[in-house]
C-alpha cells in the first residue's frame, strides 16, 4: 500500500510505501533534510511540521516537547508514513549546504542584469542512456521546470564504445549520432517550454555536460580517437558555440557552452559534478561516485583530485536487464521482505511492467541475505534452499530457459509478471565490479586507506534512490559507516545549472579541470585483478 505525501516548499506530491520514513520520502521528493546523526533520532535537526493527516508521535517524543508534538511537529527520521500527509519542511531543517557540499536548493548569486528580463536558460545533462534538463528564468534565477528522456542514440548501442565503433566503421554514423543527440536535447527543451507555456525562442543561453564521447558527438567532432590509445579528447577547455548552428530549438542568437573535459573517458559531466559538490573547498579526503552507464569516480586527497571512468554498462539504468526499464510508471523501484512475504513498490501504483536500477540492487541484496544467491552470483536451485526460508519466498524461485529466476511480481493467476533472471545477476556483477574496482584503484593510486575517507558522495539519478545498505551488500560501495555515504542528486545537471546562472562558476569548472589528475584505469596494473575480485559478492 502506498500513500500520497505533499511536501512544502513546493508543493511536491509523491507516493511512498507504508512505513517509509518522512526523511526517506523527502529525498524522493527532492528535498534534502538536515540529519547529521544519519537518521538515528539523536540530533533532532530533521524537524518537520505535519499540516494534515495522522502521523504517529512515538518516534519523536524522546526529542520534542508535548506542546510541539501537539502542534504537529515531528522528527522526519522517526515518523513513518501510515496515511496521506501534508508536511511542511521549515527552512531551518532544509539542507542547503552540508560540509561544503552543494545541493540543488542552494541559491546562486546573480547579477540580475535587466537585459535578462524575459529571457530563459536551459541546463542540460547529456547522459549515455538518459538525458535531463532544467529551465530557468535568467533574471531571477528561478528554476521553472525539469524533464528527462532517453537518449535517442541508444538505438545505435547502449554504451560509448558502441557509438565510437559506429563512427569508426561508418563515415555517415557521426552525422546520424549527432542528429540523435540534437533531437534528444530538443525533446527536453520543447517539453520544458510547453510545461511553462513559453516559446523556445525565449531560450537565450544553454549549458550542457556529458561524457567526452557525448560532448564531442554533439559538437560534430569525431570521437574515433577515443577508441584507441592515448584516448585523446578533441578539446579540454569549455566550448561555446551558437546553439542554433547545432540545430537546437532556441533563440537564433542563443549560445550553448559545453563543459570542459579532463580526458578521453572523464568528461564534462565529471567536471560538472566536481563543481556541484564544491570539490575545491572540501577539507578532508572525499570520494565522488556518479553511477551511470559510465561510472565516473573522483577522489580528493590533500588538495589533489584523481578522476577516472569505468565502463559500468547500462544495467543500473534498466538496459541489458531482461525486464529492466527506466524509473517510470510501472517500474518496480523498491523490493523488501515484511513478515516473511515479498513486498515491492511500483511507480505510479499500477501493474508492474519491469524493474529499474534501485529495485535491481534491492533484489540482488535481498537474495544474498536470504542465501538464495551465492557469492559467485549463482542462483541456488530449490533443493539447496535454506531451511529457514518461508514457502512464500521459496516458491518465487522458478526454472526458466536460461536458468533459474526469482519472481518479483505475479499475475492474478499466479503466472510470473516480473522476474530477476540469472543473466540479470551477471549484469549486476559486471556493473558493480567495475565501479568498485575503479574506487579501489583510485584509493590505491592516492595511497589513501579506506578508514581515512571522510565521505562518499553518491551522484546520478540512479544513485540518489539506491539504499546505501543494499549497495554495500552487493559490493558496489565499500564497507564504510553508512553515515559517510551521502546523496547529492544529479550532480552533472547541478553543475550545468551553476554554470548557466553564473559566469564565475564556469571559471571554477576550468580551474577544477586543471587541477585534476586523469587516471586511465586500463593502464593501471591493479585494476584487472580488482575487477575480477569485486565481481564476486562480498561475504555477509
Amino acid at each position: 500500500m502506498t500513500h500520497p505525501i505533499t511536501f512544502f516548499p513546493g508543493p511536491k506530491t509523491i507516493r511512498v510505501p507504508e512505513q517509509t520514513t518522512l526523511l526517506q520520502a523527502a529525498v524522493q521528493a527532492g528535498l534534502l533534510i538536515d540529519s547529521p546523526c544519519g537518521g538515528g533520532g539523536v540530533c533532532a535537526k530533521c524537524r518537520v511540521l505535519v499540516r494534515q493527516g495522522e502521523a504517529d508521535a512515538a518516534g519523536s517524543a524522546h526529542r520534542l516537547t508535548p506542546a510541539e508534538l501537539a502542534c504537529g511537529w515531528r522528527l522526519a527520521c522517526g515518523t513513518k508514513v501510515a496515511g496521506p500527509l501534508t508536511v511542511e519542511v521549515p527552512r531551518a531543517s532544509l539542507l542547503e549546504r552540508m560540509d561544503g557540499i552543494l545541493v540543488d536548493g542552494e541559491r546562486i548569486a546573480l547579477r540580475h542584469d535587466p537585459h535578462d528580463i524575459g529571457k530563459l536558460g536551459v541546463a542540460l545533462d547529456l547522459g549515455t542512456t538518459t538525458a535531463a534538463g532544467a529551465l530557468f528564468d535568467l533574471h531571477s534565477g528561478l528554476e521553472r521546470a525539469s524533464h528527462a528522456v532517453m537518449n535517442r542514440q541508444i538505438i545505435v548501442g547502449d554504451d560509448v564504445i558502441s557509438r565510437i565503433n559506429a563512427v569508426r566503421t561508418d563515415p555517415e554514423a557521426l552525422g546520424r549520432l549527432r542528429g540523435h543527440a540534437v533531437r534528444t536535447l530538443n525533446d527536453i527543451i520543447l517539453a520544458l517550454c510547453e510545461e511553462c507555456d513559453e516559446s523556445p525562442a525565449s531560450v537565450h543561453r544553454l549549458t550542457v555536460a556529458g561524457n567526452t564521447t557525448m560532448q564531442q558527438i554533439l559538437l560534430g567532432l569525431d570521437p574515433s580517437p577515443l577508441g584507441e590509445k592515448p584516448f585523446a579528447p578533441a578539446f579540454v577547455a569549455a566550448q561555446t558555440v551558437q546553439a542554433a548552428s547545432l540545430g537546437l530549438a532556441c533563440h537564433p542568437d542563443a549560445q550553448i557552452t559545453v563543459f570542459p573535459q579532463i580526458g578521453g573517458f572523464v568528461g564534462g559531466d565529471t567536471v560538472a559534478g566536481l563543481l556541484a559538490s564544491h570539490f575545491d573547498t572540501l577539507p578532508r579526503p572525499t570520494l565522488l561516485v556518479d553511477i551511470g552507464t559510465n561510472g565516473e569516480i573522483a577522489l580528493l586527497k590533500d588538495g589533489r583530485i584523481y578522476a577516472a571512468s569505468t565502463a559500468a554498462g547500462p544495467a543500473f539504468e534498466g538496459a541489458r536487464i531482461h525486464q529492466g526499464m527506466r524509473a517510470a510508471a510501472g517500474a518496480i523501484d523498491q523490493v523488501w521482505v515484511h513478515g516473511g512475504e515479498l513486498r515491492v513498490h511500483v511507480i505510479g501504483d499500477g501493474e508492474p511492467r519491469g524493474l529499474c536500477g534501485s529495485a535491481l540492487v534491492d533484489a540482488v541484496a535481498l537474495l544474498l541475505r536470504l542465501d538464495l544467491l551465492d557469492v559467485t552470483g549463482r542462483l541456488r536451485p530449490p533443493e539447496t534452499r535454506p531451511p529457514a526460508l518461508t514457502e512464500a519466498l521459496a516458491s518465487r524461485l522458478v526454472e526458466g530457459e536460461g536458468g533459474y529466476a526469482f519472481v518479483l511480481a505475479s499475475r492474478p493467476d499466479g503466472r510470473p509478471l516480473v522476474s530477476l533472471t540469472q543473466q540479470d545477476v551477471r549484469e549486476v556483477q559486471l556493473a558493480s565490479g567495475a565501479i568498485r574496482a575503479g574506487i579501489e584503484t583510485l584509493l590505491h593510486k592516492a595511497e589513501l586507506p579506506l578508514r581515512e575517507l571522510d565521505a562518499i558522495l553518491l551522484a546520478g539519478g540512479f544513485g540518489n534512490y539506491i539504499r546505501r545498505e543494499n549497495a554495500q551488500r552487493i559490493g558496489l560501495l565499500p564497507p564504510v559507516h553508512y553515515q559517510l555515504v551521502r546523496f547529492i542528486g544529479n550532480a552533472a545537471l547541478t553543475g550545468a545549472k551553476r554554470a548557466l546562472l553564473a559566469q564565475r562558476e564556469l571559471a571554477r569548472a576550468e580551474a577544477l579541470r586543471a587541477r585534476t589528475c586523469h587516471v586511465e584505469l586500463a593502464s593501471e596494473p591493479h585494476f584487472s585483478d580488482l575487477f575480477m575480485e569485486h565481481m564476486l559478492f562480498p561475504e555477509e
